[in-house]
């Protein structure tokens, strides 16, 4: 019988696993392969985005950065790698894990110290594509103000932002738990849970309840040159007066 995978919240030691992880999960993804099309050519680059968004957000006092490991044998020793992320933002009021922290602040001004000293001896990046990703940044932007705000002021939920599981461990019910944790999240603090998901997605957050509410045509292009569609999905809390 294999392991049980683990479930947690990630720290800064996490950062490269969640790296590797969220690469690899999202090689063949349709908007990576927009935002990312020389990705297969320069997996570095793509792993090294992902690590520094990493980074970026394990500190995030409005985020709650979720892995799963397994034990794997790596060099002849049994390590525990991580095959799975989730990443939830809280919008609204604060939750008991968004609240300002010493240790995250001090992190963060370290971290982006260390950043901007880096970026003077970085390669130049050449597999994303820089139009691209700025449609995506107005989509983004677009979609929040279409979707999530209400007479200025956010839909006070747990959003998640992004789901990837190594294809070493699907079909073990990974991305399944990472969604029911967020879920479990909204139900404590007395919100709804949010999310853009893609079209391959939905079969595993409809299966958590949540429920399609619009579908946003994205600016971005896909491989076949449509617009990307971006259905937008409500778990609504029933313990939330409407």
């Amino acid at each position: 019988m294999s392991t049980p995978p683990i479930f947690r919240v990630a720290n800064l030691a996490d950062v490269d696993g969640i790296a590797e992880c969220t690469a690899e999960a999202m090689m063949e993804d349709e908007l990576f392969a927009a935002l990312w099309p020389g990705r297969k050519e320069h997996p570095d680059q793509f792993v090294d985005y992902f690590r520094r968004r990493s980074r970026e957000l394990v500190l995030d006092h409005n985020v709650v950065m979720l892995i799963s490991e397994i034990p794997v044998r790596e060099d002849g020793k049994e390590v525990l790698k991580v095959v799975g992320m989730a990443q939830w933002r809280k919008f609204g009021r604060p939750s008991e894990e968004t609240r300002w922290s010493v240790y995250k602040a001090a992190g963060s001004r370290l971290i982006g110290f260390q950043d901007w000293a880096y970026s003077w001896f970085r390669p130049k990046e050449t597999a994303s594509d820089p139009e691209a990703v700025a449609s995506f940044v107005e989509d983004y932007t677009e979609m929040e103000h279409k979707f999530w705000l209400k007479d200025g002021k956010e839909h006070d939920r747990w959003h998640l932002q992004l789901l990837a599981v190594h294809s070493m461990a699907r079909r073990r019910g990974i991305g399944g738990r990472l969604v029911e944790l967020g879920v479990e999240r909204a139900k404590r603090d007395g919100c709804d849970a949010g999310l853009e998901a893609s079209p391959m997605g939905l079969p595993i957050y409809q299966s958590k309840g949540f429920e399609v509410i619009d579908t946003y045509m994205m600016k971005v292009k896909g491989p076949d040159g449509r617009p990307v569609p971006s259905p937008i999905l409500l778990w609504k809390n029933p313990d939330v007066k409407r």
